[in-house]
């Protein structure tokens, strides 16, 4: 929906993304078992400062390198020493025990991006970033209810 809704009427999605923005650090909550990583947490909760404006663009941008480095080490991990790290987040997860490492490895990797991505959504003008946040299956339908009614009129227009 939120992709057919930003090619259809890029106008209207537009107007939607302080609203969005805080659709999609919901959506890091509802996930956060997957986001266990205290730098992406960090992260998120100064999105939340960012949008309140309480913290500032230079202070979002360093939060957001921090989060950045915690998605890096799983997506580059290489050495027994990186693996470990990982299996450890693995093992601290319930619903993560049965599945194989890599699958594991890959849902962790995924909720740090969306966690990271999420953090910086109004400040990405990157049409992939957007999109694999309004595809991500760390989306929740019903919480996206909540935060937007669409003005079916106004669409259609």
């Amino acid at each position: 929906m939120l992709t057919a809704l930003h090619i259809q009427n890029p106008n209207y999605f537009k107007t939607l993304i302080p609203v969005l923005h805080r659709y999609f650090l919901d959506c890091c909550w509802r996930i956060q078992h997957l986001i266990p990583q205290e730098r992406l947490r960090k992260g998120i909760l100064g999105a939340e400062k960012w949008i309140d404006g309480k913290i500032d663009d230079e202070e979002l941008n360093r939060l957001n390198w921090f989060a950045e480095a915690e998605c890096f080490a799983i997506d580059y991990a290489k050495t027994p020493e990186d693996f470990e790290e990982i299996q450890k987040l693995i093992d601290g997860i319930e619903e993560l025990q049965d599945i194989g490492f890599e699958e594991a490895k890959e849902l962790l990797k995924k909720a740090a991006y969306f966690a990271e991505i999420s953090m910086v959504y109004p400040k990405i003008n990157h049409a992939p970033f957007v999109k694999s946040l309004c595809t991500s299956q760390f989306l929740c339908p019903d919480l996206l209810r909540e935060f937007i009614k669409p003005d079916f009129p106004r669409l259609l227009n």
